[in-house]
């Protein structure tokens, strides 16, 4: 059986070939920062919302299970 390549080889295959379907266009990246770029400014605010504290190991927030059986999930 021979060696099979890693993943960073099979990258630079894929470009050699010209295969773009691993790859995310320049015009989706900003696309992307359109989007998300103000959402996190406003994160970064003193106003923004803080995480809900919960201890080490569960499952999360009580607000968690509120909210997924508030809507039916």
């Amino acid at each position: 059986v021979g060696r099979l390549p890693d993943a960073y080889e099979k990258l630079i295959h894929a470009v050699i070939q010209g295969e773009s379907h691993n790859f995310v266009r320049a015009d989706e990246v900003e696309e992307g920062w359109r989007i998300f770029d103000p959402l996190l400014q406003s994160l970064e605010t003193p106003s923004a919302p803080h995480p809900f504290p919960y201890a080490q190991g569960t499952r999360g927030p009580p607000e968690a299970d509120e909210l997924i059986n508030g809507t039916g999930y």
